[in-house]
Order: structure tokens, then sequence, then C-alpha cells
């Protein structure tokens, strides 16, 4: 996946902005190109999982839609934690066939996506661009 490092610094300041909860929201692309952010509210209010406000899906898919996309990603943070799918991230997968991003806690501020699919992760590198 292509990242253009606007959108990651969209990902980064909402990862900061939700603090001390774990950030989420959806991103929007065509096929490998990933396009535009939409920051969500965790309803789990929590550090250590999120859930995605369904009101905020809905808002983000008429969007994706309005604009002639579809959801790519699902983005979230771990404030206290690696850029790796934990295994309530891995249970409650929901969206086979669109990556994962996770950021990582700092200072390392890493960001990796995954595939979560039928209980297994498996990284799929993201492409910083320009």
């Amino acid at each position: 996946m292509r990242l253009p490092n606007a959108l990651r610094a969209e990902l980064l300041r909402e990862a900061a902005r939700a603090l001390p909860w774990e950030a989420c929201g959806l991103v929007g692309g065509l096929e490998d190109d990933l396009l535009t952010f939409i920051a969500c509210r965790n309803a789990a209010e929590s550090s250590h999982r999120y859930t995605i406000c369904p009101e905020d899906v809905l808002q983000a898919f008429r969007e994706f839609e309005r604009q002639g996309i579809e959801l790519r990603a699902i983005f979230h943070s771990h404030p206290e934690g690696a850029a790796h799918p934990s295994a309530t991230d891995i249970r409650e997968a929901m969206y086979p066939g669109v990556l994962h991003i996770i950021l990582g806690a700092p200072p390392a501020l890493r960001l990796r996506g995954f595939w979560i699919e039928a209980g297994e992760a498996r990284e799929e590198p993201i492409e910083d661009v320009h």
C-alpha cells in the first residue's frame, strides 16, 4: 500500500489528539493508493482497545461513496504498545481484504500494515509517497 506523507501526518496527529486512548479511523483509497483519512470516535474509550462508533462508520462510508473511493484500511494506535496486532485486534477483525494500519507507542511511532484474516495477521509493507 502507498501512503502519502500528508496522510501519514494526519494519522500521527489523530493518535496524539486521542491520547490517552487508542485513536481509530478509516482510510479510503483506490487499489493500493491510500487517499483520505476519516478520524472516528473510539467508543471503547480505552488505551488498550478500540471500537469505532457505528455512526462514524456510516458517515465515513457515505463520504467514501461521495468521493468515488472505497474502504482500504482501518487505522488505530497502540499508545502503550508495539505496532503489531494484539490478540483482541485479531479476534475482532471484521473486514477481510482491508488493511489494518497500526501506530506503535512513542518514541518509535512506527506505522505498520497487516492483513488480518482467519485469525492470522500477515504484514504488508507500507510505502511512503512524497
